[in-house]
């Protein structure tokens, strides 16, 4: 019985999964904003010298690392709160802890990310809103007047 329920969580949260990434995926409007935004962010970044290039594109490599081993990190004790929950008896204290663990984990991911956005304003004056593709990335500070048009 607990292998066949195991087997049913996987596949309902495969299959979740799966939805989830054809929305964002699949949906044109959405991909074209997103590809609109990232070539903002592509044509403030080509604005850079060429060191401030290498050492934007070095710290957000690290950053993007450190985002998606946080994220990894979550998931798995989402896996585990999961797996603790389809268990014969879950345990509440057991389940409590991961909860606690996750919610830790959630505030180091917001608190480095946030650190990230503080860093680039501060390096190279580029005022990020969310993440990297987040609505209104850039800032208009260090244009010149004739680039300084409406983003969104």
């Amino acid at each position: 019985m607990k292998k066949i329920i195991a087997v049913l969580a996987v596949v309902v949260s495969t299959g979740a999964f799966a939805q989830g990434y054809s929305n964002y995926h699949g949906n044109n409007s959405s991909r074209m904003n997103h590809n609109h935004r990232g070539s903002m962010i592509t044509q403030q970044v080509e604005n850079l010298t060429p060191e401030q290039q290498k050492e934007f594109s070095e710290l957000h490599s690290k950053h993007r690392d450190r985002m998606r081993a946080a994220m990894l990190d979550i998931k798995d004790v989402n896996l585990k709160i999961q797996r603790e929950m389809l268990a014969e008896t879950p345990n509440q204290k057991n389940i409590n802890k991961l909860i606690d663990e996750k919610s830790k984990l959630q505030a180091k991911k917001q608190k480095d990310a946030l650190n990230y956005r503080m860093e680039m304003k501060e390096k190279f004056g580029l005022e990020m809103n969310g993440h990297m593709g987040g609505k209104g990335c850039m800032s208009n500070k260090g244009r010149s007047k004739g680039s300084n048009r409406m983003m969104g």
